[in-house]
């Protein structure tokens, strides 16, 4: 998932899952961490995982560090590609060495052809609002332009101000989930520009 929106409809936004492509990796706009402020890659045989599950329940992609580290274990840990995480996991880590955000490159499957995958773009609550997410998406991004020449993200629709951040990276709507017309139009609403007219 994506960004820290509750994963069920709000009273003012109904829930869908929706999916972002980019058909390419050039032109990859690069933004600079604010002063104080600097990114970590995952380092095995530390506490790493569970710095990820606590950033994870935080902005309440889980409701408890056992939820959170069961799939990290699962889907990662567990991964034939495991030994890749020291290159493709990055964590955003205040002044203090705290660490306070996440994001994943990884690979994976869209439509049976394997590419980038964008995940786990996480910022705890504090630290949104702080022109912190485009830098940590900018370097995730150049990482997957390395071995892969596509993208695709997963996110919902209550994630619109991300969902927005990433059309500005040049990810466009991937219309081929059920109700994509309802969950676009929506975002374009939202976000104020028409995502129907951009596939």
């Amino acid at each position: 998932m994506t960004d820290n929106y509750p994963l069920q409809s709000t009273d003012k936004i109904e829930y869908f899952s929706v999916k972002m492509f980019r058909p390419n990796m050039d032109s990859i706009s690069l933004y600079s961490l604010p002063p104080g402020y600097s990114i970590e890659l995952y380092k095995p045989n530390s506490n790493d995982d569970q710095k990820w599950s606590e950033i994870l329940v935080a902005t309440s992609e889980f409701r408890t560090i056992q939820q959170s580290h069961e799939l990290f274990t699962k889907n990662f840990l567990n991964h034939k590609d495991s030994y890749l995480l020291p290159e493709r996991l990055y964590f955003l880590v205040n002044s203090e060495g705290r660490y306070i955000g996440t994001a994943m490159s990884w690979l994976d499957k869209l439509d049976g052809e394997e590419q980038g995958h964008l995940e786990w773009v996480s910022i705890i609550p504090e630290y949104q609002g702080k022109k912190l997410a485009k830098p940590l998406v900018s370097i995730v991004l150049k990482k997957i332009a390395e071995y892969s020449n596509k993208c695709f993200l997963d996110s919902q629709t209550t994630s619109w101000r991300a969902i927005n951040m990433y059309a500005d990276f040049g990810f466009k709507p991937y219309m081929k989930m059920e109700n994509s017309e309802k969950a676009w139009k929506i975002l374009s609403d939202l976000c104020n520009r028409n995502f129907l007219d951009n596939q």
